[in-house]
């Protein structure tokens, strides 16, 4: 999706604004293109079966639970109208309801290809209105754009027709120009990078200019691993949160409180790794160059020069990567009087295998990796990072880039039965604790 034209097929889309309690609710989620099938781009959601696919004879969109399939079956559907990928905010659903037999029209409901998360940095922490600060999560639309919400919060990132205007509102989302900051829309699909900010300032009873407030697409926390732990420079391990902005592109401190900081420097088109934290020089730990098409933060694809001291340079290590994934896994469901019940509990990052983030379960030789050959997350009681396909369970990857989707099916092995067998209780999802405050350095954004 990065460096794509906006008349580009996307790669990524998003099902957003069907609340939790209504039926097909699960169909909300981040969908990748998969395959082209009836001469349209498809797309899968995530760890499931469900997919958004083309139905030539009707001439519609559909969403269907049951994966590509020659049906006209479908959970939800909007009428093709011409386009070349359901991504549009103007097209209207209609998602089945039991209690009516019928698809029913939902306006509510949104498929696009705007970000699912943005992050609001720079406002000084001592300043009016810096709860504004943080990382908002798409939640449908809003007057004919998408809408974002803030986590545990009714502050709202929501956009008004009259005027053309991005609002942040920390009152939510209504129909009303009273705001706690604004940026003029221009035509934006979504309050993304690049905008102006005005805040209001309670002392001057208006709204004033903070060049330091941006909205930026980017991820809380970036994971920095790999780097043998014998070799120098070997501190960069670790969780680097999001701190603002600087050289035009988000910068990362490391979350253990040290000055050690992932930047981009725009004078020679990389990302460096900065022990001594966000300065404006060129001098660095680490560096990996910025090809174009990538996102615009430290990405699974950079490759890593280190510094070694003693051949006076930086040379590459395939081993460091920086990842987009969560740091703590935590499994559970697993009755403990059944086989495998050691299965749960709490796994941290800790290496790439097969390209892939593994955890382990501290103190204990079982982990959680990736299987490629068959596309699957496996849980490994006995043999570790590297001991093949052999499994005491299992869960179809379907696209899932780590082992924390909740929509995962867990297959657990039960030797009475000599397979696997599917247990519905187990889940491996994200700890709770992995939360962040989305600060910049000194309440400002920089150069």
């Amino acid at each position: 999706m990065w460096g794509e034209r906006a008349d580009a097929i996307p790669s990524v889309i998003h099902v957003a604004g069907r609340p939790s309690s209504r039926e097909n609710s699960n169909l909300m989620g981040e969908y990748c293109r998969i395959v082209d099938y009836h001469g349209r781009p498809a797309y899968r959601k995530l760890g499931t079966t469900t997919v958004i696919r083309y139905w030539s004879p009707a001439d519609r969109w559909l969403i269907d639970c049951e994966g590509l399939k020659e049906s006209d079956v479908c959970n939800a559907y909007a009428e093709q109208r011409g386009m070349p990928h359901p991504a549009d905010e103007e097209v209207v659903w209609f998602v089945w309801e039991s209690q009516h037999r019928s698809h029913m029209r939902d306006p509510d409901f949104l498929v696009t290809s705007m970000p699912s998360e943005v992050q609001l940095v720079g406002r000084a922490q001592n300043a009016e209105n810096s709860a504004m600060n943080g990382e908002y999560k798409l939640v449908g639309l809003h007057q004919g754009r998408p809408a974002y919400r803030k986590a545990g919060s009714r502050h709202a990132l929501r956009y008004k027709t009259t005027g053309d205007r991005w609002l942040i509102d920390l009152e939510g989302f209504r129909d009303s120009d009273v705001c706690n900051g604004y940026a003029d829309a221009q035509n934006s699909k979504h309050p993304g990078n690049g905008l102006q900010w005005n805040i209001w300032d309670s002392s001057r009873g208006r709204h004033v200019l903070d060049l330091s407030v941006q909205v930026i697409v980017a991820p809380t926390v970036v994971e920095l691993l790999g780097r043998d732990s014998t070799k120098e420079n070997a501190s960069m391990n670790g969780s680097y949160v999001l701190a603002g902005m600087h050289a035009g592109r988000p910068a990362f401190t490391k979350a253990d409180g040290s000055r050690h900081a992932i930047r981009y420097s725009s004078n020679m088109d990389r990302w460096l790794v900065d022990l001594e934290g966000i300065r404006d020089v060129d001098v660095c730990n680490g560096f990996a160059e910025a090809p174009a098409g990538l996102p615009p933060f430290p990405c699974k694809e950079l490759e890593w020069q280190i510094w070694e001291t003693s051949r006076g340079k930086h040379l590459v290590d395939q081993l460091v990567r920086t990842l987009v994934v969560p740091r703590t896994i935590v499994v559970s469901g697993r009755e403990k009087h059944k086989e495998n019940a050691s299965l749960n509990g709490t796994y941290t990052l800790d290496r790439l295998v097969e390209g892939h983030p593994a955890y382990l379960k501290l103190g204990t030789p079982q982990v959680i990796r990736y299987w490629p050959s068959e596309d699957r997350w496996i849980i490994d009681l006995e043999q570790g990072f590297y001991g093949g396909d052999v499994a005491n369970a299992y869960a179809d990857a379907r696209g899932a880039n780590h082992p924390g989707f909740n929509v995962l099916r867990w297959h657990i092995w039960e030797t009475a039965c000599g397979k696997h067998a599917v247990d519905e209780d187990v889940i491996a999802e994200v700890a709770d604790d992995e939360q962040h405050d989305v600060r910049s350095p000194s309440g400002k954004t920089t150069r």
